[in-house]
């Protein structure tokens, strides 16, 4: 910025000079003009002299009335016989010589002008003709240097500057006829100069009054030039501020981006009255389903309301930014304590328990804040950035609307993670992956009636992989959608190859995630899928969490009734740990209920979970849903179950997960 002004200084400086360097110019070109015209007059002058000289004296003289004052007899033309004469009426004319007339006639010039010119000699008749010092010289220039023209100078008479012009005087014919007498006149010989002369100051006057409209006329451009070149700064700046804004700002929401954190914190950092920093790195959750089902404009507009209601009820921090996506940052410095910064954690949580009102919807949404510290253990920004991300990442594992401190430990997981992300994108390709199928079995007839498809991975360095740490991770890369349509495949290639064995009337399970479940192509992909391998579309089950199901609940209605369509079966997993409503479990296209393992592990010494499997069942014999009980693994398990009218139970009573062969000779 202090380039800017200091460009704007120059430039204005630079405008100033042109116009007072044109305004020097312009009065150069005037007193060059001024001369000039001085010139003229006095060329004017001497014309006009030489004319009136030369009619003069090519008549010898000129009569007129005899006036005492003005024309009286010339004593200088007594030689002549007939100076004097009188006419017929007795008027007396006198001859008036050339000489006298042109001096009367230069008389009356001077008052009009204040330009006169004389006849001057070094020799002279008449005293009026004398020449002054500056003319002697000048004659003296003419007898010595007979090729010389004229000399035209700046001289003072009595104190006034004036401009002088001398010019030979030649002896001509005309001259003769009055000073033929004299010896010292002869014909084309010099006989003196005519001399004029103009007052500088009439015509200064005129110069200077032409130069102030001049002063008046660059004055004038100066200052607009000076307001134009202001105007042209004003909105280069305004728009320089602009693009400032716009490298430090989120279009979006207005809050500070990335770029303005970074210099923030850097500028923090190197400030000796800051003793700590806190960085808050937060993220909301479940927001790309909110973006995803209820469009981006509802999406951009939480993200508005967000950053606005952030930052009206939060106060103290450095700066709060938005990283981009639904990524906001606080940063605060100088905080006494951790205990301080937890408490500010709680109230950025405690905003997000009012829901949003975005185009007629109440949007509820929440955030997972990773904390991170500067001296310890972070020892830059960078580090402080990192250490943030990775506590946000633990705190959004650990469920919605939590939030985790840094340590030491997070970094050693996440590098693991990370290593993990980087050879899960090889594994499908490497054929790492593989399906384990654990078998369901009717209670009525104690025979296996489906199996439940579960991945596992098989990692070179690692061994084998639970999906608990990778599905996750695939989860947060994106990965979950190959992984899925991987799995369909896979699952669909098991049902063609049972076709026509003993296992061709076992359904087959598999499990379908958030992410997939609102994937456009997942209709699609499945329908593919199912005529590829020509199977029966009704041997397929899709089980889905209960939590997924009622976060979109009508967005999900939708699709289940999509996927209907296609002949497969649909179940809910882990029924009884999503709150569902009631009301909208009679609207769900489902074929089955999963009694979650949680209720049936502690059977029958809990009296809660056998009442709340009770009511499960008897829920689902109301709307003629099969059930589906997970997790039995001994036999008071297996007696409730079939007591209260369970339909099928998979667990480890019966079977681990095994293999397709494994599944044969279960089956057998």
């Amino acid at each position: 910025m202090k380039e800017f002004f200091t460009l704007k200084l120059v430039t204005m400086l630079t405008w100033t000079v042109i116009v007072l360097i044109s305004l020097i110019l312009g009065g150069y070109t005037q007193y060059q003009h001024s001369v000039g015209i001085a010139k003229d007059v006095l060329d004017a002058n001497f014309d006009k002299d030489q004319s009136f000289r030369a009619w003069g004296s090519s008549h010898g003289g000129v009569y007129v009335p005899v006036d005492i004052p003005r024309t009286p007899p010339s004593p200088y033309m007594k030689h002549i016989k007939e100076r004097d004469i009188q006419t017929p009426s007795g008027k007396k004319l006198t001859l008036m010589n050339p000489a006298s007339m042109i001096r009367q006639m230069n008389n009356e010039w001077v008052g009009l002008y204040g330009s006169k010119a004389h006849i001057t000699a070094l020799e002279i008749l008449n005293p009026s003709n004398i020449a002054d010092t500056w003319e002697r010289k000048a004659l003296k220039a003419f007898k010595n240097e007979p090729e010389l023209k004229e000399v035209i100078e700046f001289s003072d008479i009595d104190g006034v500057t004036n401009m002088r012009l001398i010019r030979p005087m030649l002896v001509g014919d005309g001259c003769l006829k009055c000073h033929g007498h004299q010896k010292s006149y002869k014909n084309t010989k010099t006989a003196g100069g005519v001399s004029v002369s103009l007052p500088m100051s009439g015509i200064y006057f005129l110069g200077i009054e032409s130069l102030k409209k001049t002063a008046f006329i660059h004055l004038f451009f100066l200052l607009i030039g000076l307001l134009l070149i202001n105007f042209i700064f004003k909105k280069e700046k305004k728009a320089i501020d602009e693009l400032e804004h716009l490298a430090n700002h989120d279009n979006l929401t207005g809050l500070p981006n990335r770029h303005a954190y970074n210099d923030k914190v850097e500028s923090s950092l190197n400030d000796s009255s800051i003793d700590n920093i806190y960085m808050l790195f937060m993220d909301l959750d479940s927001f790309k389903i909110i973006n995803d089902t209820l469009g981006h404009s509802v999406g951009d507009l939480l993200l508005q309301n967000v950053a606005k209601r952030l930052e009206n009820r939060i106060t103290g921090f450095e700066i709060f930014a938005r990283f981009g996506g639904d990524e906001f940052v606080f940063l605060f410095t100088n905080v006494s304590n951790s205990t301080a910064i937890e408490k500010i954690t709680q109230r950025i949580q405690k905003v997000f328990e009012e829901g949003f009102m975005l185009k007629g919807c109440d949007v509820h949404t929440s955030v997972s804040i990773g904390i991170a510290s500067y001296p310890n253990p972070a020892v830059d920004a960078k580090a402080l950035l990192r250490n943030a991300d990775i506590a946000m990442y633990c705190a959004k594992r650990a469920g919605r609307s939590q939030y985790a401190f840094y340590d030491e430990q997070m970094s050693t997981k996440s590098k693991g993670e990370l290593r993990l992300e980087g050879e899960l994108h090889k594994a499908i390709i490497k054929d790492e992956l593989f399906l384990l199928y654990q078998p369901q079995i009717a209670l009525d007839s104690e025979k296996i009636v489906g199996v439940e498809a579960l991945i596992r991975w098989n990692n070179p360095k690692s061994g084998l992989i639970s999906p608990i740490v990778f599905i996750p991770i695939a989860e947060n890369n994106g990965l979950i959608i190959s992984i899925g349509e991987w799995i369909i495949d896979q699952a669909c290639n098991q049902l063609a190859s049972w076709k026509d064995t003993p296992m061709a009337h076992l359904t087959l399970s598999i499990n379908i995630s958030a992410k997939q479940l609102l994937h456009q192509n997942l209709h699609s992909y499945i329908r593919k899928a199912i005529t590829r391998t020509c199977i029966n579309g009704g041997l397929l089950e899709l089980e889905i969490t209960e939590s997924v199901i009622m976060e979109n609940i009508n967005e999900t209605i939708e699709i289940l009734r999509d996927l209907k369509t296609l002949g497969i079966t649909i179940a809910i997993d882990d029924f009884g740990t999503g709150y569902s409503s009631l009301s909208y479990l009679k609207k769900l296209p489902i074929d089955k209920l999963k009694i979650d393992r949680e209720f049936i592990k502690d059977i029958p010494e809990d009296k809660d979970d056998i009442a709340i499997t009770n009511a499960i069942v008897s829920l689902a014999k109301a709307l003629d849903f099969k059930i589906v009980a997970e997790g039995p693994e001994r036999g008071e398990h297996v007696d409730f179950l079939k007591e209260v009218g369970c339909d099928i139970a998979q667990g480890y009573y019966y079977s681990r997960p095994i293999s397709s062969k494994g599944v044969e000779k279960f089956l057998n």
